[in-house]
């Protein structure tokens, strides 16, 4: 059997041995993307991200806040986005995550958006960043992108413990 065959079949048998913790994120994300999308279909951008921001706080387990979680949520976010949701991801993946990581208690994960002007056109872009560091959305999103500001000056504050 030639060694590109066995090198390539190993390769795809390795991008299917996950850990248990890998496929239960994954399956979680499924189902918050396919949620999420749905509601930024029918309500507005801040209606969303102020429910999802309630609602993970309200079910907040605060005892995923570290490193390896935050990876496997930006993983998962990328991978389930990029597959279910080929065109403009970057919304939905971001508020994805967002929401995951404040179920698992990290209050620091910020979503942005920016608009960026190329070839004549204006470009959205939306992105996941925890103390300057991108998590999701392209690690040259600040420097290609002006933000939109602080979100939470624009739609509001979300206090913890206010689920409504």
């Amino acid at each position: 059997m030639p060694q590109n065959r066995v090198s390539s079949e190993s390769q795809l048998e390795s991008r299917w041995i996950r850990s248990w913790a890998d496929w239960w994120m994954l399956a979680r994300v499924l189902c918050l993307t396919i949620l999420v999308r749905g509601l930024l279909g029918i309500w507005s951008l801040s209606d969303v991200s102020r429910w999802l921001k309630k609602t993970a706080r309200r079910f907040s387990s605060r005892t995923q806040d570290n490193e390896a979680y935050r990876k496997r949520a930006a993983w998962a976010a990328n991978a389930v986005g990029h597959r279910l949701l080929p065109k403009r991801p970057c919304l939905t993946q971001a508020l994805v995550l967002q929401y995951i990581l404040l179920r698992g208690g990290d209050e620091l994960a910020q979503l942005h958006i920016g608009v960026a002007k190329e070839d004549e056109e204006l470009q959205a872009h939306a992105w996941v960043e925890r103390t300057d560091k991108v998590l999701i959305g392209g690690t040259a999103s600040p420097h290609k992108y002006e933000r939109f500001g602080d979100l939470e000056e624009k739609i509001g504050p979300v206090e913890p413990g206010t689920a409504s």
